[in-house]
């Protein structure tokens, strides 16, 4: 499955699921609950729908174009909602139960992934600060130690580093302490469940 695609579609679901669920409860048909969802708010669901309801104004079979979205969609749980509406088409089964349970049923897929993410988050802020606030503060005193110990010159086994390279390490330590947080930035973004 295409991550980005099941991301894209997963995050209006829940949203399309009950608005769909609340025009049905309230007697709108199925077609009209697409009207309402294609008008925008919903992401992708919402162009989805809109290229099928253009597809049925042209002349196809409502059914036809849900089976052309069901084949394209990459979210296993945006399949489910599509097959719903297919089966409510052909059979007239029982909508607003099904949207219902799959609503509960999504609600519970993005908790758990959103509880998993804070737990594989857990511990970066700490090493964010630690590393953005420690990395700096010794690699000043680093960098500022040839003035420090500027009167231990003399001192038998004491050589204390040039300024020119103090100052290149401080820079350099800089470096990658920006680069390491960046990658740790990163590195959360990637785990982003996109709920």
């Amino acid at each position: 499955m295409d991550k980005m695609g099941a991301q894209e579609e997963d995050i209006n679901l829940i949203y399309a699921l009950r608005g769909i669920q609340v025009l049905i409860g309230a007697g709108v048909g199925l077609e009209a609950s697409m009207t309402h969802i294609a008008k925008g708010g919903y992401g992708i669901i919402s162009s989805d729908f809109s290229r099928a309801l253009s597809g049925v104004n042209s002349g196809q079979r409502l059914e036809d174009e849900l089976r052309r979205l069901i084949k394209s969609s990459k979210s296993s749980d945006y399949q489910r909602l599509l097959t719903s509406m297919l089966n409510n088409v052909i059979s007239n089964t029982d909508l607003v139960a099904s949207l219902e349970q799959q609503a509960s049923r999504a609600e519970e897929n993005r908790t758990d992934r959103l509880k998993r993410y804070i737990e594989d988050l857990s511990g970066l802020p700490e090493k964010a600060l630690i590393l953005g606030f420690l990395a700096p503060l010794i690699l000043g005193l680093l960098a500022i130690s040839p003035f420090l110990l500027g009167g231990l010159q003399g001192v038998p086994g004491v050589t204390i580093p040039p300024i020119d390279k103090m100052m290149f390490a401080y820079k350099g330590g800089l470096l990658v302490t920006i680069v390491l947080l960046v990658f740790m930035l990163l590195g959360a973004k990637a785990k982003d469940p996109g709920v």
